[in-house]
């Protein structure tokens, strides 16, 4: 009998589906001794600290499920060390789809404003000090990057693509993704974004290109809320939408970008590092 290598479908939802309870957990019993005791103090300060421990709970659980079940961690998380250049493209992959999914959650504002619920998280990811700044960036910059791509673009997406339609992978994994922000605001931009790096996943094998692309869509993201209101962005704004040759240029650049990554793919590039 021939060795299961890759879980399921099924299987890694629902190790998903229990990585999110975890989460949800500790949400609740924070949430719920900050009631009996009467304070929010407990929770005031503290956000960042909510972001490292539910990335930490995304790394962890997928990792003991996949040593539990003696798959190959490489394989399974997509370690595989791709060619330089493609991680160099990563980078302008990411800013061009900040700058694009920024100008779409502009144009979204203009029809439907964004609820209270939203703002509120919003607040949440303002830095006040250089502590907050340092905590801000290692859990919604580092820790979701890594976290984030390894569950969905490594665990959920590999495990999709083995039953052979990867177009439905990408898009699965790309909805899964977005319903576990639980931010139907943001939900179309998530989508999109997650749409273009489960395909760079795919097309590179590797999960650390799409690594430096999310990472470089939040800090940008965090800088950006960040920004002081007065601060003078007559370079980046154009009224209420982002200046027209900005967008041109980042839909150029990303364009331009995932092309050469796929061309590279289509040489023989079969020499790649690999993680042992």
């Amino acid at each position: 009998m021939t060795e299961k290598k890759f879980p399921e479908p099924i299987e890694a939802l629902v190790v998903i589906l229990i990585t999110f309870g975890f989460i949800f957990a500790v949400t609740f019993i924070i949430t719920l001794m900050a009631f009996l005791l009467k304070t929010d103090s407990i929770l005031e300060g503290n956000t960042s600290y909510l972001f490292i421990v539910g990335g930490l709970i995304f790394l962890a659980v997928p990792v003991f499920y996949v040593k539990i079940k003696n798959y190959n961690y490489r394989e399974i998380f997509r370690l595989n060390v791709p060619p330089g250049e493609v991680m160099l493209l990563a980078a302008p992959i990411g800013v061009s789809l900040a700058v694009l999914t920024d100008e779409l959650d502009r144009v979204m504002q203009m029809f439907i404003p964004p609820p209270e619920s939203f703002l509120t998280y919003m607040e949440s990811l303002r830095a006040e000090t250089t502590g907050d700044w340092i905590m801000l960036i290692f859990g919604v910059v580092i820790i979701a990057a890594l976290s984030e791509e390894i569950l969905f673009r490594g665990f959920l997406q590999v495990s999709l693509e083995r039953k052979g339609d990867i177009t439905r992978a990408v898009l699965l994994s790309s909805v899964s993704w977005t319903v576990i922000h639980i931010n139907p605001y943001w939900a179309i931009q998530i989508f999109i974004t997650g749409v273009i790096i489960g395909f760079l996943a795919w097309r590179t094998d590797s999960v650390y290109p799409s690594m430096v692309v999310h990472a470089t869509n939040n800090l940008l993201s965090l800088i950006v809320i960040n920004l002081d209101p007065e601060a003078s962005m007559e370079w980046y704004n154009w009224g209420d939408h982002v200046s027209p040759v900005l967008l041109i240029i980042a839909a150029v650049v990303l364009v331009l970008s995932i092309r050469r990554v796929s061309h590279l793919y289509t040489q023989s590039y079969d020499k790649y590092e690999k993680i042992v």
